[in-house]
């Protein structure tokens, strides 16, 4: 894990991919206070069809979901997320390969030199021992040149960042969860390559960038994640579309490679399932169901019919 030293703040680093349910209905109360969700349904398909806007981080107190969520959930059978969760060990091995240079390379003739020297004085690293009785051992920033710089990014986060919120009540969780014991279908938009070659294929400039964006904006990053939570609990997508503004304006095609050309090739896999007439779940960030190229606006230029639950 990388960490900045003490006298650095701690940096939060919000999810660009806005990367568990009763079958019973939800209190009339939590419908009444989010009329609107980011759940979507397709009306003209040949059985129910969903699209579901996740976020990857959420807290016990998100919980019973809003009615719509749960409709979903109960209404579908098969449920396509961003990957196959079935294939995470796989993802996770895969991704942190990805996340490393080749033997005989590392970040120092990677990055401009004045951002390794910035690194090596603010940034420690901490390595698990996993040893009887050992403790982690926390070292310079030296002891993992090995690691690009878009997996630093990520990785800065320490285990408090989600004190509010966290991975394992995040939507995607949730409703793998309740997929799995109900022994419904579960598959991919993309393959595992796929998935991981959305941050492991960056460029070096690509990667430099994502670094430099995420030590950019460590003081806003608490405020903005709770903006965007907000805003996926109203279902406001403008408001979600907004908050990616920033790295559309300064690096446009990362933008459109974490998000627009995503949905651009997820379309035909979505527009097969639609055509198949199995009562399907689409479960992905909820960026991804924003803005002009969303998922939403691509199947409406092919005829389909959507409104917002």
């Amino acid at each position: 894990m990388f960490l900045f030293c003490r006298r650095i703040p701690s940096c939060w680093i919000t999810s660009l991919l806005l990367g568990l349910t009763l079958l019973f209905a939800v209190p009339v109360r939590a419908a009444q206070k989010f009329p609107k969700c980011c759940v979507w349904r397709v009306t003209n398909a040949k059985a129910p069809f969903y699209l579901v806007g996740s976020i990857h981080a959420l807290s016990k107190k998100d919980y019973p979901l809003p009615a719509p969520y749960e409709i979903a959930l109960r209404n579908s059978g098969r449920f396509l997320f961003e990957f196959d969760p079935n294939r995470h060990v796989e993802f996770e091995k895969k991704f942190e390969a990805a996340g490393k240079y080749p033997r005989g390379q590392d970040i120092r003739s990677k990055i401009h030199p004045e951002l390794l020297a910035w690194l090596r004085e603010n940034i420690l690293t901490v390595e698990a021992d996993h040893r009887q009785g050992r403790r982690e051992k926390v070292r310079g920033f030296d002891s993992q040149l090995g690691y690009k710089p878009w997996w630093i990014a990520q990785h800065l986060v320490s285990p408090a960042t989600y004190s509010k919120s966290s991975l394992s009540h995040g939507l995607d969780n949730y409703f793998v969860d309740r997929a799995a014991k109900q022994r419904k279908e579960i598959a991919g938009l993309e393959s595992v390559e796929e998935h991981v070659a959305v941050m492991g294929g960056l460029s070096d400039r690509d990667s430099e960038f994502i670094l430099r964006d995420a030590l950019d904006e460590p003081m806003n990053a608490e405020k903005e994640f709770s903006r965007m939570h907000k805003a996926w609990r109203k279902g406001d997508t403008d408001v979600l579309w907004a908050g990616d503004s920033r790295l559309r304006k300064q690096a446009p095609w990362i933008a459109a490679r974490f998000v627009d050309n995503r949905n651009i090739k997820w379309i035909p896999r979505i527009e097969a399932e639609l055509k198949s007439g199995k009562p399907t779940a689409v479960v992905a960030g909820a960026l991804h169901f924003s803005g002009p190229n969303s998922v939403i606006k691509l199947l409406e230029k092919r005829g389909y019919k959507i409104e917002q639950l």
